[in-house]
């Protein structure tokens, strides 16, 4: 408000002062058509579900100006003090390559959502003006400005989403069309503008004009940091002015002779990056051992008995190995109906138990229910038989209304999780885990990495790129507008991790480039290799997670007892430590979730401790939802999150 106020002061005075040296006032307003042209996210938490583009809205201007003469009509330099609105409504569709059912006439179809985002932008800006009406005879002026301001009357926006296709789909809480964010649009800064344009002077008595007139004005840059977001605008409307009359004033005395002017403004110099520093990068090698339970269950959409597609393989099951598998829950769950199919082969007197189940309110009755549930299971049954040669006779199928177990149906994501079958065997051997053994795993010993850079003529930067590469191998990019901040961090993946560890030696060399445009000048480069680090963990680890705590519950089951059991015996030896974290999905109120995880943690513990009462066991704790584990919005996600994981490191021996 103090910048605000320092303008209107120093307008008031511009105005006093060109009343003094003969000049006019004036009011001007009139409608504004603003041509938005932004990258803002869709959706502000996820910037991969796409962004705005561009959207025009209407808004309207009012000033106060005044403007000196400084060689009659022919030119006049003239400030302002101006208020705008300039609104913006983007609207983007999306069609993410989901498919939902369409309960008017039950046929999959592709899930279109529309996307608005609203603004109300009230920007005070000073002004700055030339106006010339070259030909004195003609009444037709031109004029160019620049301008500068802040949104100190509205910065707010609102954001919704509504399904927009098919019709008869209602989000989670009923309706079709739902805020997705409001409040005040974060990064607003200085907007900054020149214009020009042309009007006609309608003289109204001997001190009165008043003027249409239309222009064009073009945004300087973003007008916000925190995305992308330009406003060009057209502009058609009234100048009101009064002009000073001038009087007879007897002529001055000569002045002396003007002493010669030394022009000392500075040459606009380019951006130059003056350093780009950081520190070593170093990773962790440890052995570990990883045991990955499979979910004994399948899900199906409401109403239907195909199985999704991410449970259908079509590659060659010849050479089939399951310890190829990446060493991911999810992708090794997604391959449970392959890993049943291929033991069942092996394992000749194993049975499978395969029951369908619904949520219990889809279809139109019980009988529609109980049928839809055994198609279920019989999907299942046809692909063990049609892919794996499994005969019939060893696939009992049945059928329930509802699970024993089932999830609260007061959630959406209840019901969901209920539309399943579920699997079991005469065998437990046949869903036994998956085992990952001593593979090497690489881990950063600090999760974030940090580059200080020091550039010197910063305002010339229109854009900056950050590339960190091993040889000719990209590993990470960050990039964003104008100049880069004193410190570029970028989160270190595992993914990242991964393609390191195996390939580098104990100390080997990274290169960053950082690149910075500057449109009037040749981009700024520098470069600078660091270190990266090797390190060998001097333990062992072996790490187990349990699945299957189903909803609500914090009872440990016969299987896992017995999977908890062997992994135990195996991974324990001298001077072994033990932590146990247990977690919930986001279902349920916050405080009985970290509860029921402290429960499932108590219950490991115990068990843990009547296999092996010597393992000192350092940490139990339960986090809740707090640490999402896997994606909430997929049942098997929050299946996989209602966990306990159990770590047990032991000190490798010396040779």
């Amino acid at each position: 408000m103090r910048s605000v106020a320092a303008a209107i002061l120093a307008f008031v005075g511009c105005v006093v002062g060109a009343y003094a040296q003969i000049g006019s006032i004036g009011v001007r307003g009139g409608y504004l058509s603003v041509m938005n042209n932004t990258n803002i996210p869709v959706l502000f938490s996820d910037g991969g579900c796409g962004s705005f583009s561009t959207g025009v809205s209407s808004g309207i201007y009012a000033s106060l100006s005044g403007d000196y003469s400084l060689f009659g009509d022919a030119l006049e330099i003239g400030g302002g003090l101006v208020y705008a609105q300039r609104p913006a409504r983007l609207s983007a569709r999306t069609q993410d390559g989901i498919e939902v059912l369409d309960p008017v006439d039950l046929v999959y179809k592709p899930l279109v959502q529309e996307h608005v985002f609203e603004s109300t932008l009230g920007y005070v800006s000073v002004e700055i003006s030339l106006r010339s009406r070259p030909v004195p005879s003609i009444p037709v002026y031109i004029r160019a400005a620049f301008d500068a301001g802040n949104p100190v009357v509205s910065a707010d926006y609102t954001q919704t989403e509504e399904i927009v296709s098919p019709g008869s789909i209602l989000y989670a809480d009923g309706r079709q069309r739902r805020p997705t964010g409001s409040g005040e649009f974060a990064g607003l800064g200085t907007s900054m503008g020149v214009s020009g344009g042309v009007g006609v002077v309608i003289p109204v008595g001997t001190s009165m004009e008043i003027s249409p007139e239309v222009f064009y004005r073009l945004g300087l840059g973003s007008v916000s940091s925190s995305a992308l977001w330009e406003q060009n605008m057209i502009g058609a409307g009234i100048h009101i002015r009064y002009r000073m009359i001038e009087t007879e004033e007897p002529p001055p005395p000569p002045a002396p002779a003007p002493a010669p002017v030394v022009d000392n403004t500075p040459v606009a110099e380019p951006a130059v990056i003056a350093s780009l520093t950081t520190v070593p990068l170093e990773i962790r090698e440890t052995v570990v051992t990883q045991t990955f339970p499979l979910l004994p269950y399948i899900f199906f959409d409401s109403a239907s008995a195909v199985l999704r597609p991410a449970y259908r393989q079509t590659s060659s099951i010849s050479g089939f190995n399951e310890l190829e598998f990446p060493r991911e829950t999810l992708p090794i769950y997604y391959r449970i109906l392959d890993v049943i199919g291929s033991r069942m082969r092996g394992m000749k007197g194993a049975t499978l138990d395969i029951t369908g189940t619904s949520d219990g309110v889809e279809g139109t009755g019980a009988d529609v229910r109980s049928a839809l549930a055994r198609d279920r299971a019989g999907s299942v049954a046809s692909y063990l038989t049609s892919r794996w040669g499994i005969e019939a006779s060893r696939l009992r199928v049945r059928s329930s209304e509802r699970p024993a177990f089932a999830s609260n149906e007061l959630y959406a994501e209840g019901a969901e999780e209920n539309r399943r079958v579920e699997l079991a065997s005469n065998d437990a051997k046949l869903l036994d885990p998956i085992v990952h053994t001593r593979f090497n795993e690489y881990v950063p010993v600090q999760s974030r990495h940090e580059f200080s850079t020091d550039v010197t003529n910063p305002e010339r930067a229109d854009g900056w790129t950050l590339d960190v590469r091993r040889g000719s191998t990209p590993l990470a990019r960050r990039n964003g507008p104008l100049m880069p901040p004193s410190k570029i961090t970028f989160d270190l993946t595992q993914e990242m991790t991964n393609q390191l560890g195996p390939i580098i030696g104990n100390v080997d060399t990274l290169t960053a480039n950082l690149n910075i445009r500057q449109p009037r000048y040749s981009d700024a480069n520098a470069v600078t290799t660091f270190p990266l680090i090797k390190t060998v963990s001097n333990f062992e680890v072996s790490r187990l997670s349990l699945i299957v705590f189903d909803y609500d519950r914090a009872d440990i089951s016969p299987q896992n007892q017995e999977m908890m059991r062997r992994v135990v015996t195996a991974a324990t030896g001298n001077g072994s430590t033990a932590t146990i974290v247990g977690s919930t999905d986001r279902l349920g109120e916050l405080e009985h979730n970290i509860e029921l995880s402290v429960q499932r943690a108590k219950s490991v513990e115990n068990f843990v401790r009547s296999i092996a009462p010597t393992l000192r066991i350092n940490d139990v704790k339960g986090v809740g939802p707090n640490a999402t584990l896997f994606d909430n919005s997929l049942p098997e996600g929050r299946f996989y999150c209602r966990t306990v994981t159990l770590q047990i490191t032991t000190p490798l021996r010396e040779p």
